[in-house]
Order: C-alpha cells, then sequence, then structure tokens
C-alpha cells in the first residue's frame, strides 16, 4: 500500500514541477509583456499559480487513483504498462497547451484558451502569422517537452504492484478519493474553481503568469458560450433601464455628411490600422490625405482585437465580447443585426471581398446570415493568391476591377462602372454596399514593397498605398459623384512588440468618409466606437436603425449630451475609455462574479464598466 501512495505523491510532485518550469518559462521567454511589473510581483505567481496548479494536478489524479485502487485486487498489476496510455494522452495534451500558451502570448500578449481551438481549425491560416523559423522551433519544443512529461510520469510510475494482505485495503482510496473531488473542487468554499483564483496583481502579465494554461484552457471550454451567467453582477432590469438612455435611437443628423441618401458604398476594412501607427506622413501618407479632403472622426475606438470580433462590430454595430466570439456562433449569428441585411430591404446588392480565406473563423457563414449575397475570397484572385501567407497581397485586392467586380464574377462588366451599378439613380441602378478587408499589414508583415526599414510600419505603409491607389482610381470613374468610400481598421495594433493589445492606447482608430458623395472635409471629434459605424450611416441615409441596439448616431443633435465613452474588450478584459479621456480597465478574470457574491465596487466608474459589461452579454445571450 505504501508504494501505491508514495507513487500518486511523486506524480502529483511531477506535475507540479512541469507546471513550475512552464510558468519559469513563461516569465523569461515574455519579459517584454512585463510592462513595468516589480520582478517580486513576478515571482509571487509561483506561489499564487499553487492553488489552479493543484486543481489541475486533482483532475489529472483521479484515473491513476482508480486504477492503483482497483490494482488491490490483483496478485501482480503491471502498472507502467497500464498507465502509460493515459500518460502519453496527458504529455500530449498538456504539453501542446503549455508551450502554445508561451508562444501565442509572445505574439499576442494574451492567454491561451478556448476560443483560439477555432484558429487551430485552420492550422494554415493560424500559421500564416508566424515565422518559418517560429513553428520549426515551436514544433521542437513541442517535441521536447512532451517527451519530458511523459518520461517524468512514467519514471514516478512503478513498473508494477504486489497484491496488499488483503482486499479490504481498497477502501483507504475512498477518503483519498474525497480529497480529490475536493482538490478538483478548489476547496470547500462555496465557489468552484475559476480563474480568478491566480488574479493577485495590478499587473496583468503576472496575473496571468500564475494562471495554470491547462486549467485555463479546460475551463474556457465549459465557459465559451454561457453567456447569461457569464457577467450577472446586478439584477437584469435595472442593467436595462441604466442602458436604456444610453443608445436611445435617434435617427436625426446634426451634421450632414453626404449630398444623397442613397449613396453606392465602398467600405475598406483595414487590417489592424491604428491610429498611432498610420496617422502620420511616415506610414500613411494616403489616409492623412484623404483624411484632410473628407470626413474624419478623430476619436474612435476600435470594439475588440482581432478581425473576427472587429468585424461583427462594423458590420453588426454588436460591441466586443472579451470572452469569446460571437462569430463562430451560427445560431447567433444570423440573429445579429446586419448592416447588409438593412441596406438589402432598401434595395441595395451587397458583397464582401477578401484576398484570403472567407472560411477562417466561420467569417463566410456570418456574411451570408447577415445579409451578404456575395462573398468573395482567395479563390476569385488566381495565381495571386499565393504570394503571400495570407493570400493575395492588397495591390491585387484594392483595385476597382476587383472590388466593383459584378456580382460572383459570373457576368463580365462592360466596364468598371458599370460592374458597381452605374446605371443612373433615377433610371432603376441597383445601388450597392461593397466591403473589402485588406490583409497585407499583418504578420509576419511581408509585403512586396520596401520604403521603410521597420518590417511592421512597411507593411502598413504598403496598405496605405495601395488604399491611396485605390480611391484614386475611382476618382476618374463616373460612378465617384454618387460614391462613398468609408476606411476604417478592424482593430489597432501595438506599435511594437512590447506593447500589449490590452493597452487602450492601442484601441485608437482613424475612421474616413470620402468619395463624391461626401459633401466636404469635416472633422468629427465626439467619442465613439466601431459599432457605432451602423446607426451614423444608416441616419445619414435617412433609415430606420432600431435593430442596432448597440450603435449610436454620432450625428444626432443630442449626442453631445449623452455620456460620451467607448468600449475596447481584449482577450479576457476590457477598457472602457470615457468623454474626458481616462481608461478604467476591468480584468474579467480578477473581478467576475463568484458565487460567493458580488465583490465590492470600487468607484462609479467601476460601477459603469460592469453595467455595460453585463449589458452586452444578456443581450448577446438572448440572440
Amino acid at each position: 500500500m505504501k508504494v501505491r501512495l508514495l507513487f500518486l505523491v511523486r506524480v502529483a510532485a511531477a506535475l507540479f514541477l512541469v507546471f513550475a518550469v512552464q510558468r519559469g518559462a513563461f516569465l523569461a521567454i515574455n519579459a517584454g509583456h512585463a510592462d513595468g511589473a516589480p520582478l517580486a510581483s513576478c515571482l509571487a505567481s509561483f506561489w499564487h499559480g499553487l492553488r489552479l496548479d493543484a486543481v489541475t494536478v486533482s483532475y489529472i489524479l483521479a484515473v491513476p487513483l482508480l486504477v492503483v485502487a482497483l490494482s488491490c485486487f490483483w496478485r501482480r498489476f503491471a502498472l507502467r504498462v497500464v498507465l502509460t496510455p493515459y500518460w502519453v494522452v496527458v504529455a500530449l495534451l498538456a504539453g501542446t497547451v503549455l508551450v502554445a500558451d508561451i508562444i501565442l502570448y509572445w505574439f499576442w500578449g494574451a492567454k491561451l484558451d478556448a476560443n483560439d481551438l477555432m484558429y487551430a481549425v485552420n492550422p494554415k491560416d493560424m500559421l500564416a502569422s508566424v515565422r518559418w523559423w517560429a513553428v520549426v522551433g515551436a514544433l521542437a519544443a513541442l517535441a521536447v517537452v512532451v517527451a519530458l512529461i511523459l518520461w517524468l510520469l512514467r519514471c514516478a510510475t512503478p513498473s508494477e504492484v504486489s497484491r496488499v494482505g488483503s482486499r479490504w485495503w481498497a477502501l483507504l482510496f475512498v477518503p483519498l478519493a474525497a480529497v480529490i473531488f475536493l482538490g478538483m473542487r478548489g476547496g470547500v468554499s462555496e465557489s468552484t474553481a475559476n480563474v480568478s483564483y491566480a488574479y493577485f496583481s495590478q499587473y496583468p502579465f503576472c496575473n496571468h503568469a500564475a494562471l495554470n494554461p491547462v486549467f485555463n484552457m479546460v475551463h474556457s471550454i465549459a465557459k465559451t458560450e454561457d453567456l447569461q451567467n457569464e457577467f450577472a453582477f446586478r439584477d437584469e432590469k435595472a442593467v436595462e433601464d441604466a442602458i436604456a438612455p444610453l443608445f436611445a435611437s435617434n435617427p436625426a443628423i446634426g451634421d450632414t455628411l453626404l449630398r444623397t441618401e442613397r449613396p453606392d458604398i465602398l467600405i475598406v476594412v483595414w487590417e489592424s490600422g491604428g491610429w498611432d501607427m498610420v496617422m502620420n506622413d511616415s506610414v500613411g501618407p494616403n489616409i492623412m490625405r484623404l483624411a484632410n479632403e473628407g470626413v474624419l472622426f478623430s476619436d474612435c475606438y476600435a470594439n475588440n482585437f482581432r478581425t473576427d470580433r472587429g468585424l461583427v462590430s462594423l458590420l453588426s454595430g454588436w460591441m466586443g465580447l472579451p470572452t469569446t466570439s460571437l462569430m463562430k456562433m451560427n445560431d447567433r449569428c444570423r440573429r445579429l443585426p446586419g448592416l447588409a441585411r438593412t441596406l438589402s430591404r432598401e434595395g441595395y446588392a451587397t458583397r464582401f471581398v477578401y484576398g484570403g480565406d472567407v472560411d477562417f473563423t466561420n467569417m463566410r457563414g456570418y456574411l451570408h446570415e447577415t445579409g451578404f449575397e456575395t462573398v468573395l475570397g482567395s479563390e476569385a484572385f488566381g495565381a495571386s493568391r499565393k504570394e503571400s501567407s495570407w493570400g493575395a497581397p492588397d495591390q491585387f485586392v484594392l483595385t476597382p476591377a476587383a472590388v466593383l467586380k459584378a456580382e460572383n464574377g459570373k457576368r463580365k462588366a462592360e466596364s468598371e462602372a458599370d460592374a458597381f451599378g452605374e446605371r443612373g439613380t433615377e433610371n432603376g441602378r441597383q445601388p450597392q454596399l461593397n466591403v473589402v478587408l485588406t490583409l497585407s499589414s499583418h504578420e509576419p508583415w511581408t509585403v512586396p514593397m520596401r520604403r521603410l526599414a521597420d518590417d511592421r510600419k512597411n507593411a502598413f505603409a504598403y496598405t496605405d498605398s495601395c488604399i491611396g491607389a485605390l480611391v484614386d482610381s475611382l476618382r476618374s470613374l463616373p460612378l465617384w459623384d454618387n460614391l462613398l468610400v468609408v476606411i476604417v481598421p478592424d482593430h489597432g495594433v501595438p506599435l511594437s512588440s512590447s506593447q500589449s493589445t490590452s493597452d487602450w492606447r492601442v484601441a485608437r482608430i482613424p475612421m474616413v468618409w470620402t468619395g463624391g458623395a461626401v459633401r466636404g472635409h469635416k472633422v468629427i471629434n465626439n467619442r465613439m466606437m466601431q459599432s457605432d459605424l451602423a446607426a451614423t450611416l444608416l441616419a445619414q441615409m435617412r433609415i430606420e436603425d432600431d435593430g442596432f441596439i448597440m450603435s449610436r448616431n454620432v450625428t444626432a443633435p443630442d449626442y453631445g449630451s449623452r455620456p460620451r465613452w467607448a468600449l475596447h474588450c481584449f482577450k479576457n478584459g476590457c477598457n472602457l475609455i470615457d468623454s474626458t479621456g481616462a481608461a478604467v480597465r476591468y480584468e474579467c478574470g480578477g473581478k467576475r462574479k463568484t458565487e460567493n457574491g458580488e465583490r465590492k465596487v470600487e468607484s462609479e466608474a467601476d460601477a459603469f464598466v460592469e453595467i455595460v459589461l453585463q449589458w452586452v452579454y444578456q443581450r448577446s445571450a438572448k440572440l
């Protein structure tokens, strides 16, 4: 019996050692994301991480406990042979999560969780962000880590155990099973184990280091779509009453920006085009020029931190969710409001163009569910789609022939103008909504142009030049006079690898309206967010926007009298930027409600963040 008990102790010790080594590697490799965290706080993550380490170890020990209990009934039991298949599975799964957590945090500044599994479904697209040497290094590290974990677990396991004096000894494992169960639960408190156990510091990096990656992955799988109860801080009706005045629909126009109520619309979604990156003459001379010619929304913030989420904010007027992506939930996508669906009812033809894989993260499904009639991806660009790891470079996508092509490419247009429907506004011409998503200003920052020494900035300069060339080409066509071009990023971008996507300054993005349908130059300084595009555009077109409950018309006469703020979600957290420019950061893992009761609200701003977050989740759950 002593051998069996020592076996369980050795296995537990081996697993604690694995998690401690991974935590040390995490701290060392990702030190660039520490953001000023003192060494003492970083080291404290080892202590504060033990609680979730113990929970994870308890789950893994459940099977060995059952096996050694059953071994009491055999004269000789080949324990190592029986458990080796289980250890192989544990080593593969745990090793993959531990290595991926370190590597993805280095790239994204965010912990690995279940939402990242949808990217793994498309490994080609997922790896397109990573250099080849990083892939080779990651695979090598994975092989080493898996081998070491398997070796440790096998070494901790005796080759065989003999029958004990009496089979009644097997009952000893009943209280041990109770101990393991309590370990899995996280103790005897009312709350069960959750990620908030690891949160202890004002520095997110330290909390992320303490958070066990294996537990975080398993926990997030169970929580991915539990939207209704995810942030249930307050009475639901009280939250609705608090939010209602903030999103009261007002289609009135204080600033008339357009010459016509039914323009043809081209929305250029600029991959990662954050304000600090592109709004300067070095990187973005063309976006600067267009901003000085048309309408510049100078105080706009991205709702999200990834393309799949940014598109939902832009095209559905829906604020971000920090813990999940609505795009991958087809059952909810069909009930989301859709700019394309609304304009289709007004007689618009709707079309989406992307030079990459439109099946990535269920993009195609979302686009069709929300009203896009035609969705074109890399297959529409022939050999050029192979010229970068993501697909066709922007110079092949951002051309009049590509973005204005006839529906599905089945009818060859007599001219680019005809393809866009230039047949006279009063003579039965069908207006069109075309949306094009760029891709070149994305890791690994490789583009067919070299103007700037810095790879990251050079990639954005390349896309800027392609946008400038597109607009200049459109300007020479007859369709220009009735055309509205909206240029807006899907999300922001860190200026360097040391800046996190959770930094609220990363969220600021430019939005520019240009084209012959725009009355003239104007700067709108109202604080707004991506999701406000839908209501603002529809108000300018005198179209009802009552379905866009999370979108505000920032040109409404009374907009300035309402609280003006923007919500920016990053992975497992959000920033709320208020009208004064102050940002309130909210870490979901450390501040979410537990079964033990609500945490104390520290300020009015803190309370407001919770109200907004709960409302977004309540409404998303009802889709």
